[in-house]
């Protein structure tokens, strides 16, 4: 007999959200829990302490945070040869052109408007994964 304790879903993609804002973190995992296998993190610092306990298959990752940015998270996790092939999709509440397309030249697997829709979270989210 087995007693072995199963803490992760597996066969789903394991997602990690970063986001500093509660609210935002616990409405997306809400969303995603039954179909995927999600961690959160609200720092960068928190960040790294969850992929190291497990890799994620995909990142949402807010643009605005006041410890460390998104952008400077995005270009540090690029930069690290363990993560660099994460797929990261960026978070942002700012419609600003400027804005986007600074986001867009970092060349992020996608990005979504907040508040999010949940319908186009998870249209983004199985294109990323299906590649």
């Amino acid at each position: 007999m087995n007693n072995t304790v199963t803490f992760y879903k597996t066969n789903s993609a394991h997602i990690l959200i970063i986001d500093d804002n509660a609210l935002v973190l616990r409405n997306m995992k809400v969303l995603l829990d039954d179909k995927y296998s999600v961690s959160v993190a609200a720092s960068a610092t928190q960040a790294y302490m969850a992929m190291e306990k497990r890799k994620p298959n995909l990142i949402l990752l807010d643009y605005e945070m006041p410890e460390m940015n998104g952008k400077d998270l995005y270009i540090k996790l690029k930069q690290d040869e363990a993560y660099k092939d994460i797929p990261i999709v960026f978070l942002t509440s700012a419609a600003d052109a400027d804005i986007v397309q600074r986001l867009l030249s970092l060349r992020p697997a996608g990005y979504i408007l907040k508040p999010v829709n949940a319908i186009n979270l998870m249209s983004v989210i199985e294109d990323v994964l299906r590649g």
